[in-house]
């Protein structure tokens, strides 16, 4: 995995504060977050990236529709981001 933009941040609308790239290629259990191509498109060759460092069957899994609720999605991206902030410290 190419992790040289792994410390690059941006504003996350989901969870409203800075996060890392780190976070965002891997924040679906290994998988990129799928707002990852409109946050990142300006900032670096996002779709490159992707299709260097995934599968397609990675990539479509990751962009596939969530069968969770909107409430679902939210609450285990708030757990994530805990558990990443935590393992940082």
């Amino acid at each position: 995995m190419d992790e040289r933009f792994d410390d690059l941040t941006i504003y996350c609308v989901q969870l409203g504060g800075e996060i890392p790239f780190r976070y965002c290629r891997t924040v679906q259990d290994g998988l990129p977050c799928r707002r990852v191509l409109s946050c990142w498109e300006f900032r670096i060759e996002i779709t490159r990236f992707l299709h260097e460092n995934y599968s397609p069957e990675g990539l479509h899994q990751a962009f596939s529709p969530s069968p969770r609720t909107r409430i679902e999605t939210i609450v285990d991206l708030v757990e994530k981001a805990k558990r990443t902030q935590g393992n940082q410290e």
